[in-house]
């Protein structure tokens, strides 16, 4: 079964083809950025940290597609799923680690690293924010940025980092399904009983076939409360989200 419509599919998949250009252009971006910058300490944060991470998330993105395309339908194997969820864990510590990146590139460009404690340094911190040119701050503290970080952004990356790990569920099920598998774990364990190793490998590949490819990633089954995020249009967003930052970043240097 599909999850999203045919034209939503080709919306993704439009989406994608774009993002190749957009990491181009903010790459030329940055170093433009650079050519502006008079700190040797804000150039290494900016060409080491900020650029690094932001190829890694770009081939993160390439990764997550080419392992499970938008309008795959049948289900991933283990090692698929492991290696959409290695590529979601690095897409989201380097999301996050380039918002840090860009608080220091900013502090040591305007030589404040003596001035403010290091847990005072981030892009959404306010001794660092106070620093920001007023349009920078408000564009950060607008709603829209402000949940995006608060609400979806730290809620995500520190539950990966210091609580429940980022999860893709292997399938997802409807009622007639559900049934179908209560039926086959009914036939396994009768079949225990008797022994019969051949039809309890027989079900156990029957009972692997059950079900729809899952197109979400989630954290704690408990903190979340089932909530989930569909996986393929919240990473485009989220690069979208980091080019949008960046671009305004850029314009407090250059414009």
């Amino acid at each position: 079964m599909q999850h999203f419509k045919q034209e939503d599919i080709q919306k993704i998949k439009s989406e994608l083809d774009m993002v190749g250009k957009r990491y181009f252009n903010l790459s030329s971006q940055l170093l433009k950025l650079s050519r502006n910058l008079k700190q040797e300490k804000a150039k290494e944060y900016l060409f080491h940290g900020v650029m690094r991470r932001l190829r890694v998330i770009y081939r993160c993105i390439n990764n997550i597609f080419t392992i499970f395309p938008i309008e795959r339908e049948t289900l991933l194997n283990q090692d698929e799923i492991d290696d959409v969820m290695i590529n979601l864990h690095a897409f989201f510590v380097n999301i996050s680690g380039i918002m840090d990146n860009l608080a220091w590139v900013f502090v040591h460009e305007k030589q404040l690293a003596n001035t403010l404690k290091q847990r005072q340094i981030g892009l959404f911190k306010k001794e660092t924010e106070d620093n920001f040119s007023n349009e920078f701050r408000q564009y950060l503290d607008s709603a829209q940025v402000a949940t995006w970080h608060n609400e979806y952004l730290k809620n995500y990356r520190d539950t990966l980092s210091h609580r429940i790990p980022l999860y893709v569920p292997p399938k997802t099920l409807n009622s007639t399904q559900r049934s179908q598998l209560d039926l086959i774990e009914k036939k396994i364990n009768d079949s225990f009983k008797s022994s019969d190793i051949d039809t309890i490998d027989r079900l156990h590949s029957e009972e692997d076939k059950v079900g729809d490819v899952c197109p979400f990633f989630m954290h704690s089954l408990s903190e979340s409360k089932g909530e989930y995020v569909v996986l393929h249009v919240q990473i485009i967003t989220d690069f979208k989200t980091i080019e949008e930052i960046v671009g305004k970043f850029y314009e407090m240097f250059v414009l």
